[in-house]
């Protein structure tokens, strides 16, 4: 069984959401991804949404199993919020180099957090969420293993936290090479190599 978590983002994105969902609940969800229950899946900004089959249920009269559209949202961050952070990020090299060589520094929250800004949701209010399923409970179980997706997606590209905030990866290198440091990084990796010498 592949392990969802594996890296900073992908484990500290389920462990928020189990400071605020039932860890039977989640497990719940993640059953049903292990099983490949989710049919298709999309992002379409700072939406995911997904069509995830059911179990079957005759006493129900479900003799087969149905399918459910999910959707999960994070609430985007304020362009003023962001431009804010960018500019407190853009001063410090570590972080503009790694950002514009698409590499995620793990520590990129401190800065963040020193201005209120957070990337991953931290209470119920930053990511809402529906399912077209009957189920009183909400989340249910059809939500939770779209967020199972979803911490498994951020373990390959944790980039996504920016797009789901409401900055796209490309909007984020381009106001980054707005800042000093970016524009010099962009202006050397811009500038042709230096022509070889005959060796003396």
């Amino acid at each position: 069984m592949t392990k969802l978590g594996k890296t900073w983002w992908g484990r500290r994105f389920l462990e928020v959401l189990g400071t605020f969902i039932d860890a039977g609940l989640l497990a719940n969800g993640r059953q049903y991804l292990t099983t490949h229950r989710i049919a298709r899946w999309e992002i379409k900004g700072n939406r995911v949404e997904a069509h995830i089959r059911g179990k079957a249920n005759p006493y129900y009269g479900a003799h087969k199993p149905p399918t459910y559209v999910v959707a999960i949202e994070l609430a985007p961050i304020p362009d003023v919020a962001w431009s804010e952070a960018l500019a407190l990020i853009g001063s410090r090299a570590g972080y503009v180099s790694r950002l514009m060589f698409n590499e995620m520094p793990d520590e990129i929250e401190r800065p963040l957090a020193e201005l209120g800004v957070r990337l991953l949701p931290a209470s119920p209010a930053e990511i809402g969420s529906r399912c077209t399923c009957q189920d009183a409970e909400i989340p249910c179980r059809h939500i939770t293993a779209l967020y199972h997706l979803l911490a498994g997606r951020l373990d390959q590209d944790p980039f996504l936290l920016f797009e789901l905030r409401g900055l796209s990866r490309a909007e984020l290198i381009q106001r980054l090479k707005t800042t000093p440091l970016g524009s010099a990084l962009a202006s050397a990796l811009d500038a042709p190599p230096p022509r070889p010498r005959p060796a003396e």
